[in-house]
């Protein structure tokens, strides 16, 4: 029997069957009251009748003829070949003539990457615009002198030449700057006409930064904005007080980061021929300021750390510092307002002196300076030999002071350590003035020998340093001073004598103007004592100059009956 067949005459009979039930159940639920005229007994004698006509043998037996005829065995082993012969599929396909297939991709990623960030190379840039985003600070205004290009090496930016920044308040110009770069970032390259920023470099800069506009600079790092990085690279600080030229940072690579109420500042470069470092990190929290500053000098091992507080807003800033320059350590507590720095306590400690340190120093209008430095102890000694080391690198530099070094200070000590213990103690006031400076008292205690006082000035010029000074010594107990410089053929010694003179302190060579002795020596006598002078005391150099030996060699040739 065809299957056709089976399908028209076999499967008729079932569905005439199926057709009697399902009329049978429909009018089984059509009757209008369900539980009252419900006969359970019709039910299932319709579903035996049902049962009946069904002929499941038969059925079961149809479906048995169906499954001889279709050849269940083909018909999966067709289904296999099609769908899970992967042997026969790779061989039908050579894999190796796809190998360079990720290169493919990866190098059409790359076109399409280098597509995407080529496409802002077709845009006008708006300077003014670009200037905005540049200077967000009050009173601050970016000018843009040359050009503004798009380029994508090494990552996309905006490369701007020429610009210039003014302070608007008195039209100085604070930075210059002949190449900046605007990086973008890559997510960002099509909206790159001045609206977001990763970083900002600038290149070949100059930014004058004046001492009198320190208010100028810390709203800069006060202000509640979030700005993107900057970098400076290859540039020089001009340090000026009042437009006056103070000193440089050259070779200089600074970089800011602002974040959320905090700024970060590093800076590196060459200063006073040494290698200079500067960490600054500034916080503001409820109008209260505060800065923690790290300062390093490489070559001259010196290393300063402040904490400065700022209250409220206030013009008044406190603070502390430590300074270490190998084995000398300064700390010191300060208050700063209205350009003066009170220093109000500070302790200096090495192995020179040991002492504390207070005063002031105005920076504005003019940098002056009132210390006190009242040391416990100074080693004499060692002070002095470390004066000819320095001597020895640097003859004629060695006076050489900065003409803007100006101010007072007073330097004690109270007590003296030296080979011969001759000087006990000693108080004095200098004063610093355009390079020269004034002794306006240098009182030297000798114990019971006596005292002597100095009063003079170091004059520099291009083409000498001379000491021009007055002296008066001081005889308190006459057998002590004679036995101290070993001379006994003396029948008296004068109490008090004066002398007066030049020594240029380049040559070592001494000048005497006037010398007392109970009267006014002659010139053949001051002549003579001069001439011994620097025979003895420059005989090599500083080297004998405070020599108690050659000293006391010299009292003694100039004090002999004979002489």
């Amino acid at each position: 029997m065809k299957y056709t067949n089976f399908k028209r005459i076999k499967f008729s009979t079932v569905i005439k069957t199926l057709n009697t039930f399902i009329f049978s159940c429909i009018k089984f639920f059509e009757l209008r009251n369900f539980t009252s005229k419900l006969n359970f007994l019709k039910f299932f004698k319709v579903i035996r009748n049902f049962t009946n006509k069904l002929n499941f043998l038969k059925f079961f037996k149809v479906i048995r003829n169906f499954t001889n005829k279709l050849n269940s065995l083909k018909f999966f082993k067709i289904k296999s070949s099609f769908k899970y012969n992967f042997n026969r599929l790779r061989k039908k396909i050579n894999f190796k003539n796809y190998k360079y297939l990720p290169l493919y991709f990866i190098g059409a990623s790359i076109v399409v990457g280098f597509i995407y960030i080529s496409i802002p190379l077709f845009y006008k840039y708006d300077k003014e615009e670009i200037e905005q985003q540049i200077c967000k600070v009050e009173n601050i205004k970016c000018s843009i002198k040359g050009k503004i290009n798009y380029s994508i090496y090494p990552t996309p930016r905006i490369k701007i030449t020429n610009l210039i920044i003014k302070d608007l308040l008195d039209e100085e110009i604070f930075l210059k700057s002949e190449l900046v770069a605007l990086k973008i970032p890559f997510k960002y390259v099509l909206d790159s006409r001045g609206k977001i920023f990763s970083k900002i470099e600038l290149k070949k800069f100059r930014i004058n930064f004046d001492f009198k506009k320190y208010k100028t600079y810390k709203n800069i790092f006060t202000k509640q904005i979030n700005y993107v990085p900057i970098i400076f690279l290859d540039g020089k600080i001009m340090l000026l007080n009042n437009k006056d030229y103070v000193a440089t940072i050259s070779n200089t690579k600074l970089s800011f980061k602002f974040e959320e109420n905090e700024a970060k500042a590093l800076l590196k470069g060459k200063f006073l021929n040494d290698d200079i470092y500067i960490n600054l990190n500034t916080k503001l929290n409820n109008k209260d300021f505060s800065a923690d500053v790290v300062f390093k000098m490489k070559n001259s091992k010196l290393l300063a750390k402040s904490e400065i507080f700022s209250l409220n807003e206030s013009d008044l800033i406190n603070g502390n510092v430590l300074i270490k320059k190998d084995k000398n350590k300064i700390t010191t507590i300060f208050d700063y307002q209205d350009n003066e720095l009170n220093i109000n306590k500070s302790n200096l400690r090495n192995t020179l002196l040991d002492g504390s340190l207070s005063g002031k120093v105005n920076f504005l209008p003019f940098f002056n300076f009132d210390l006190d430095l009242s040391l416990n102890s100074i080693n004499f000694t060692k002070l002095f030999n470390y004066f000819l080391i320095l001597h020895k690198k640097n003859k004629n530099n060695l006076f050489n002071l900065n003409n803007k070094i100006n101010g007072k200070l007073s330097l004690s000590s109270d007590k003296v350590y030296s080979s011969y213990n001759l000087v006990k103690s000693f108080e004095s006031r200098l004063k610093f003035n355009n390079s020269d400076i004034f002794i306006d008292q240098f009182l030297l205690n000798l114990g019971k020998l006596g005292a002597a006082d100095i009063i003079g000035k170091i004059d520099k010029d291009k083409k000498f340093t001379n000491l021009k000074f007055e002296s008066n010594i001081f005889v308190d107990n006459e057998k002590k001073f004679l036995s101290k410089f070993g001379i006994f053929n003396k029948k008296e010694m004068p109490p008090n004598l004066f002398v007066s003179g030049n020594i240029d302190l380049n040559k070592m060579n001494a000048s005497f103007y006037e010398i007392f002795v109970n009267q006014k020596l002659n010139n053949d006598d001051v002549n003579y004592i001069e001439k011994e002078f620097n025979d003895i005391m420059f005989e090599d150099g500083y080297d004998n100059l405070f020599v108690f030996p050659k000293f006391k060699e010299f009292v003694k040739t100039v004090t002999s009956e004979e002489n």
